[in-house]
């Protein structure tokens, strides 16, 4: 188990530049999974204290972490948060399939925002199995 200190912004810092590389630690490794990842990289832990504008700072540093972040999703085959970009140009995050206890549809001008905010349905899908 890992300790935290109270003044904690490094691990934050540090734990959200894991989680923008998810997709391409999972992709690179190939035998992990990526709760496992997810469990190393400290997220469980501190889950609570990292929002979706802490991982829209780490995206600003890794751009190329967004279109990553798009390929796993066009990826997934089941249920599940989803990110792509629409016939408008615009960037939606959504649910599939629709269920009554999700708000389900969220649409971005910006890529980076759209990308934080599906990241942190995601992963929180993962932490929701951890627990």
């Amino acid at each position: 188990m890992k300790i935290f200190s109270q003044n904690n912004n490094m691990e934050i810092h540090d734990i959200t530049n894991r989680i923008v590389h998810l997709p391409r630690d999972f992709y690179k490794l190939g035998n992990v999974s990526i709760g496992s990842l997810l469990k190393q990289s400290g997220y469980f832990e501190v889950s609570q204290k990292i929002g979706e504008e802490d991982i829209g700072k780490a995206l600003v540093a890794y751009p190329k972490c967004i279109d990553e972040w798009m390929v796993w999703s066009e990826d997934k085959r089941s249920s599940g948060w989803y990110f792509k970009k629409n016939e408008k140009g615009k960037y939606r995050v959504g649910y599939f399939p629709l269920q009554q206890d999700k708000e389900n549809n969220f649409e971005y001008s910006d890529a980076r925002l759209a990308c934080a905010a599906f990241i942190k349905r995601e992963i929180e899908e993962y932490a929701k199995l951890a627990r």
